[in-house]
């Protein structure tokens, strides 16, 4: 997606004052170009996230920045130069996330007992049948049930999966909470039967 031509005036403005109301101006011209960079090239990535963590760090750095003529496209340059900086960022702290997750999983198992193995050997077990039960309702929409396994058992970013199956993030985290408040309550009907 073409990165709208930067109005100098619009720079300045923000750098001068940064709680300025021309903020939302901002977001309007820029948001879709930071979102399509995102989608084309990290779509992994929680895109409101890392563009809210760049336009924090602009907010931040443009005070300092030489607002010149953009005939070169530096500004447009430097913008997706901060989202892609965001973008890795998210990656490495979800990275980081996941091996602190991995090792904490480790050293919990070496302290289990044979007890404690067979309880979560018994909710694996149960909650695999009832995702099992889920996905092969009926009455549930084939897309809806494409959606969800995409966003929570595969875990996909909701922006990414919203964009593959053309609808919104609003519609891809409304379908996600349903999918997951009727899980729920299949576990429960399980572990009362048992």
């Amino acid at each position: 997606m073409p990165i709208p031509k930067t109005s100098i005036t619009l720079l300045k403005d923000l750098a001068s004052d940064a709680g300025s109301a021309r903020w939302a101006e901002f977001v309007a011209r820029y948001e879709r170009p930071m979102r399509g960079f995102l989608r084309q090239r990290y779509p992994t990535v929680e895109a409101d996230d890392v563009i809210q963590n760049a336009l924090v760090a602009l907010m931040k750095a443009l005070p300092n920045y030489n607002c010149t003529s953009d005939e070169r496209g530096y500004f447009r340059d430097y913008l997706m130069g901060v989202v892609r900086h965001k973008a890795v960022d998210a990656i490495k702290s979800r990275t980081a996330e996941s091996e602190k997750r991995m090792r904490f999983a480790k050293e919990r198992d070496c302290h289990r007992s044979p007890a404690e193995d067979e309880d979560d050997a018994w909710r694996t077990a149960l909650m695999n049948a009832a995702i099992e039960q889920l996905m092969s309702d009926a009455t549930i929409a084939p897309r809806t049930r494409e959606i969800f396994r995409h966003v929570a058992l595969m875990h996909e970013a909701p922006e990414s999966v919203a964009a593959q199956f053309g609808t919104t993030r609003g519609n891809v985290d409304v379908i996600k909470k349903r999918m997951i408040d009727r899980l729920s309550q299949l576990v429960r009907n399980m572990s009362d039967d048992v």
